[in-house]
């Protein structure tokens, strides 16, 4: 976890947006660390889960880019699943 308090505030920021966006029934599942080391890269994802096992994923080079990406791909998700 970041040591710094702008990244821990950025990390805060960024998970309350990703649930913001959450459609009803579903929840943040977590974000880790996806590169295997092996390029040099760093890629995290974060994910969510809903209803019926439906899995929604976002990816970013960080964890609070992770999790804006998956707020992005929440937020249509919402519009039709909680209207």
């Amino acid at each position: 976890m970041p040591t710094d308090r702008l990244e821990q505030s950025g990390m805060n920021r960024a998970w309350i947006d990703a649930a913001a966006a959450l459609p009803l029934e579903w929840r943040i599942q977590g974000v880790a660390c996806a590169s295997t080391g092996l390029d040099g890269s760093e890629r995290w994802r974060a994910w969510a889960t809903g209803p019926k096992g439906k899995m929604v994923e976002g990816e970013g080079a960080n964890p609070i880019s992770a999790l804006h990406a998956l707020a992005r791909e929440l937020r249509p998700l919402r519009g039709s699943a909680s209207g």
